[in-house]
């Protein structure tokens, strides 16, 4: 079982490379979204506020049971899903690797702007959200997250984690 977590600020990419994952590696990869788990299952405005915790650890867990691979994406910041992630990583069988999206507050309004969804919400609510600099850590200390910086592209950032995770394009499940 494969976790693959992506994390960063909104507008900063993660939803995008989730999707390329899945495009290049065909079936057998679930995606786990906590912008989808907030908004359309709880029906919240704000999903990085701890309150789908407990959905996202079980449906997660749900989904390393099922599938060979899982690509937990969102803002997640550490202080109130850094415990969530600790005890998924920890799960006999998982080997995880840890991604975030460091890039500065201006590049993921311009990147927002380029979302289909950028009209529901603007520049005043990325700031709200905005967590900067926020280090992966869980009750056994820091995790070790690899850093997605401005210049790496959505498709370079897809063949990164397909590399590291030694995953086989096409061939997760028949």
């Amino acid at each position: 079982m494969k976790l693959i977590v992506l994390r960063g600020p909104s507008g900063s990419g993660k939803s995008t490379v989730a999707r390329l994952l899945r495009d290049r590696l065909g079936t057998g990869i679930a995606l786990v979204e906590q912008d989808y788990l907030g908004r359309t299952v709880l029906g919240r405005r704000m999903t990085d506020d701890g309150a789908n915790a407990g959905l996202i650890e079980a449906l997660t867990r749900a989904a390393l049971a099922a599938a060979p691979a899982v690509v937990l994406e969102g803002i997640l910041t550490s202080a109130r899903y850094g415990d969530v992630i600790e005890r998924l990583r920890s799960l006999p069988g998982v080997e995880s690797w840890f991604y975030a999206f460091d890039l500065p507050f201006e590049e993921t309004v311009a990147r927002h702007a380029t979302r289909a969804k950028a009209g529901s919400f603007g520049e005043d609510e990325l700031r709200q959200w905005w967590a900067g600099s926020d280090p992966l850590r869980g009750p056994a200390g820091w995790m070790p997250e690899q850093l997605i910086g401005p210049a790496s592209s959505a498709a370079d950032t897809a063949d990164r984690i397909v590399a590291d995770a030694r995953l086989s394009p096409g061939k997760l499940l028949p």
